[in-house]
């Protein structure tokens, strides 16, 4: 999809549907900046698509802002990312809002929000130099609707990335920035699968009632709209948020 090959920092490399885009991008000739805090995974897939492209690993946990600004200072300006994902986060704990406290709800937020503004301001002024960029950040059908999966603090986490994904959309359109989320539904990554299976059979039954084509999502079509967002032919969208969830009603 996309005629120039670019730079694309992926936030969260090394697992689930971030790892899969990895190799998307890899298969289309974009230079790949690979940030993830697990060392082995990331040195694994580093390898896997070095093989397809040139690769660059950061081996940082994007909450710690100081070490993830050292690491990004690393970028010559060759490598400065024109295309930045933001998929990291997540929380598979399911709690009702009468087990939550304030604390609960700081860490969601710290976990699935601060380090999507932390990568946008530490990327976004290269952008918006060079005229070209696209971001796209990882919402959630629970930062949409609710979760099925997770708790009160996670959803209002994931709602607060839609938030911001579409004031920074405003204020970089006139750079040629584009900034887009995408909210997954259930997608069976090796976190939510191991979770899915734990769950009765009856919550299962009653989850997949809800959820029109009848199962869950795979790692493979969790990529598609992420790949699109990240191309030349998007140059048009921005400030959207596109629904990956098996048709179930927002």
């Amino acid at each position: 999809m996309t005629a120039t090959p670019r730079t694309a920092l992926v936030v969260g490399a090394a697992g689930g549907i971030c790892a899969e885009l990895s190799r998307a991008l890899a298969r289309r000739g974009d230079r790949l900046v690979l940030l993830d805090s697990d060392g082995a995974a990331l040195k694994e897939l580093a390898g896997e698509v070095a093989e397809l492209t040139q690769v660059r690993t950061l081996n940082v946990d994007i909450t710690d802002v100081r070490s993830t600004e050292e690491q990004l200072a690393t970028l010559s300006a060759g490598w400065a990312p024109q295309i930045l994902v933001n998929g990291v986060g997540g929380d598979t704990r399911v709690a009702p809002v009468t087990d939550l406290d304030e604390a609960f709800l700081t860490e969601s937020l710290a976990r699935n929000v601060v380090p999507v503004l932390t990568a946008i301001r530490l990327c976004v002024p290269a952008m918006r130099r060079a005229g070209y960029g696209r971001v796209v950040n990882f919402s959630s059908a629970g930062g949409r609707t609710y979760s099925h999966f997770s708790n009160a603090a996670y959803v209002a986490a994931k709602a607060a990335v839609v938030g911001l994904t579409k004031q920074v959309a405003y204020e970089l359109a006139p750079f040629r920035v584009t900034v887009n989320a995408v909210a997954h539904g259930p997608i069976a990554t090796e976190r939510i699968a191991t979770a899915w299976e734990r769950r009765p059979a009856a919550e299962r039954e009653q989850v997949l009632s809800k959820i029109p084509v009848g199962r869950l999502g795979t790692v493979a079509e969790a990529v598609g709209s992420v790949l699109y967002l990240c191309s030349e032919e998007a140059g048009y969208t921005t400030g959207t948020v596109i629904d990956v969830n098996g048709g179930l009603l927002i």
